[in-house]
């Protein structure tokens, strides 16, 4: 199985779409470790344990970062 690395940004888009930053990573623990290396590179940036899902304030607007398929 691949997984694929989306982005959503929660401030700007009024579908919640999310947009692909990366795709067919071969192992869901690489995926998930890029996530959090990209997330936490920011300086405002959190993890929701309840969802796994990363978050990161960039230009002015939060957007999440996670894998998928979700476990």
């Amino acid at each position: 199985m691949s997984y694929s690395i989306l982005v959503r940004d929660l401030t700007r888009e009024t579908d919640g779409a999310p947009k692909l930053l990366a795709y067919d990573i071969r192992d869901r623990s690489a995926a998930e470790t890029l996530v959090s290396v990209i997330a936490t590179s920011y300086q405002d940036h959190g993890f929701n344990p309840a969802t796994r899902v990363h978050w990161f304030r960039h230009a002015g607007g939060v957007r999440e970062i996670f894998t998928w398929p979700r476990p």
